[in-house]
């Protein structure tokens, strides 16, 4: 068998049909979004303001694409700047012919350029500027054990785990009945609206989240101030993909003064509830693995696990003097 010929090249205008292709057969799992154009790929990926085409890496054999990674440079304020690998995808008849480890190698060399000072493959929450709505499911948390052989690539590369996220979903089609003593006083302190405009935090979420135009409900004291808040959008191409309609619950906040006072179950069932009134069939959260508080919160609530994601970080090598 002759070795196939493959060169590596940065993002095309006319690219994103061939994109598509590939993203179909390497993603099949859960937590993809079936493509059945290039158009949520540009909403997602391509339309951002900061999407630059050299980051974005195509491997071709005979002017097929067979795989591509695709990656940002991002400045969290604290920290290093990470250098997120946030896809990488190979056509199933072309892994094992070291394409994989190449366009890893083209990716850390172009995250190195731009002043990476850490490598991290799969983006979570703020720090990912891609694929938020067609990969991961409700957010962003990193790569799926869904697609298991993107953990066994990275370690393999060098890469440790470093965070774990945990993917919750609850069938809004069983019944929900939550007894708290608290609710009754709650309800006479405070109210439930769906705040319209929503307002999100700052420009990186209007171009991150804002895509798919999140309702926000808000619980506000009399005095008409905001104690806790929640973004839900609907989940229409993993709905699609899953054969039922579903909704996600992201950015979950209570005021730190009125925790553990009830607020946060009172906010999360009234949701439910009202999500459960237009008639999604499945909510879905995400937290990380060492949030137990959270856990504990939500399984009394018919939440369970479903599947996980992990960011694995690499060190950036030191500089040759």
């Amino acid at each position: 068998m002759l070795p196939i010929v493959v060169d590596y090249r940065s993002f095309r205008n006319t690219d994103p049909p061939r994109l598509v292709e590939v993203w179909n057969q390497a993603f099949p799992g859960r937590g993809a979004v079936s493509l059945r154009s290039s158009t949520p790929l540009e909403r997602f990926v391509l339309a951002k303001p900061y999407f630059d085409p050299t980051g974005l890496i195509l491997a071709n054999e005979d002017n097929v694409c067979v795989g591509f990674a695709h990656s940002a440079v991002v400045d969290p304020g604290v920290g290093p700047k990470q250098g997120v690998i946030c896809m990488l995808g190979i056509r199933p008849s072309h892994r094992g012919h070291g394409i994989g480890p190449e366009l890893l190698r083209l990716t850390e060399e172009y995250l190195l350029q731009r002043g990476a000072q850490i490598f991290l493959a799969g983006g979570c929450d703020r720090s990912n500027p891609f694929y938020f709505g067609i990969y991961g499911g409700a957010n962003c948390p990193g790569f799926l054990q869904s697609n298991p052989e993107a953990e066994a690539f990275f370690l393999k590369s060098g890469y440790r785990i470093q965070q774990t996220i945990l993917i919750l979903q609850r069938q809004l089609d069983v019944p929900l009945r939550v007894s708290d003593p608290r609710f009754g006083p709650l309800r006479n302190q405070f109210q439930i609206c769906k705040r319209s405009p929503r307002q999100l935090k700052d420009w990186w979420q209007e171009c991150t989240v804002g895509v798919v135009d999140p309702l926000e409900y808000v619980m506000v004291d009399k005095s008409d101030q905001v104690k806790a808040r929640a973004l839900a959008w609907e989940m229409e191409g993993f709905g699609a993909r899953w054969g039922w309609p579903a909704v996600g619950i992201i950015d979950f906040e209570v005021a730190p003064a009125c925790r553990r006072i009830g607020l946060g179950k009172y906010l999360l069932t009234a949701m439910l509830k009202d999500l459960q009134d237009q008639y999604f069939q499945t909510v879905e959260v995400q937290i990380d693995e060492g949030n137990t508080s959270a856990i504990d919160f939500l399984s009394p609530l018919g939440f369970e696990q479903i599947d996980l994601g992990r960011v694995y970080a690499k060190d950036v090598p030191p500089a040759k003097s």
